[in-house]
């Protein structure tokens, strides 16, 4: 009776560890969390006791396996009278260890999802997209157990111009300007700048204060990013910076250094993109945000939009942040042409659009 208490207790206890792994990893899925409270561990005592009940129930395992392969003139009749079967419990226990591990695909896989918000048809009062988008990219139970749709896989992690000419930056560390506190309280958006240019090691420190690197072996940079995936890409164009030439380039963020993309003058071009705003023509620099929306979407799915609209204000407030601190001026800007300012960058506004410019001067 020990025994057979020993195996149903055994059987519980997978059927419990191996449940809290299936719906602790549903959740981490859902809200694209890295790791859930003892998610791993859990899948170890599973395993662990599936071991148990195999050593324990080894000698009724290779039984039933005997009966049910063995061809019947290979077994050994018996000298005596046959002898009744013995119950297998251990068969039973091996099934339900198999459905608890096989839990969470079949749940992943087989349970219809819900219904995707669906666009007004025409004639219907027409809605706003972007509520219907925050609607739509809700996580919830029935969205998470659905039908997984193909995201895609994952683009590469850094962009580069091969055929670019490369330009180093200086060294961004050392230097040491008001406390956080005090820029926090100084920060103002600042439309008017002065015709005085702006140094290359100002610029170096701008470009690490927004998307540097800042632990090399993991790659981590200065502004936050979901799942550490980084899709937000940094275009300087220059207007006026002491030993650099006009033009549009690319801040490498690798190297820490620039890839100049086109050469020439586009205040004009700058400003004719942001609604003749003169403030970016009048700015030493104008840094433009775009993302690479497939960074983000083979792991995040739906809420990808969100996540990098959220990394695009994280970096566009380490450049607020850092031109304060060195007592520069910035502003961001939100309105302005998104095919004309893609045009101007090279971008296809699909795969990789512009999402945001931050003017950046001297005052």
């Amino acid at each position: 009776m020990i025994r057979k208490d020993l195996d149903y207790l055994l059987i519980a206890a997978m059927f419990a560890s191996g449940l809290y792994v299936t719906l602790s990893g549903l959740v981490a899925d859902l809200f694209g969390l890295h790791q859930f409270a003892l998610h791993r561990y859990a899948g170890y005592v599973c395993a662990a006791l599936v071991v148990l009940h195999l050593a324990l129930n080894w000698g009724r395992i290779v039984g039933y396996l005997r009966r049910r392969f063995v061809r019947p003139e290979r077994r050994e009749r018996p000298a005596l009278l046959p002898t009744r079967r013995a119950p297998l419990p251990g068969r039973r226990a091996l099934l339900v260890s198999g459905l608890a591990a096989a839990g969470g695909f079949v749940l992943g896989r087989l349970i219809p999802g819900r219904r995707l918000a669906e666009l007004p048809l025409p004639g219907e009062e027409a809605a706003d997209v972007g509520a219907l988008y925050h609607q739509w990219s809700k996580p919830s139970t029935s969205q998470a157990l659905g039908v997984v749709l193909d995201w895609g896989g994952q683009p590469e992690r850094y962009k580069t111009y091969a055929d670019a000419e490369q330009i180093a930056l200086p060294d961004p560390h050392g230097y040491h300007g008001p406390s956080l506190e005090e820029t926090i309280e100084a920060r103002r958006s600042v439309r008017d700048y002065s015709a005085e240019p702006l140094s290359s090691e100002e610029l170096s420190r701008l470009l690490h204060a927004a998307q540097g690197i800042t632990e090399g072996r993991l790659g981590l940079r200065a502004a936050p990013s979901a799942g550490a995936l980084y899709p937000i890409e940094l275009y300087p164009v220059v207007h006026n910076v002491a030993g650099l030439e006009p033009g549009v380039y690319h801040y490498a963020v690798r190297e820490h250094g620039l890839e100049l993309l086109q050469r020439g003058d586009f205040r004009a071009a700058v400003m004719q993109t942001g609604l003749w705003q003169d403030s970016l023509g009048q700015a030493n620099v104008c840094f433009v945000l775009s993302a690479i929306f497939q960074r983000t979407r083979w792991k995040y799915r739906e809420r990808t939009y969100r996540y990098v609209m959220l990394e695009a204000g994280h970096v566009g407030q380490n450049l607020y942040l850092a031109a304060t601190s060195m007592g520069l001026g910035a502003c961001a800007v939100g309105a302005f042409l998104d095919d004309d300012l893609n045009e101007l960058l090279g971008l296809d506004g699909v795969e990789e659009a512009s999402l945001y410019i931050i003017s950046v001067g001297r005052v």
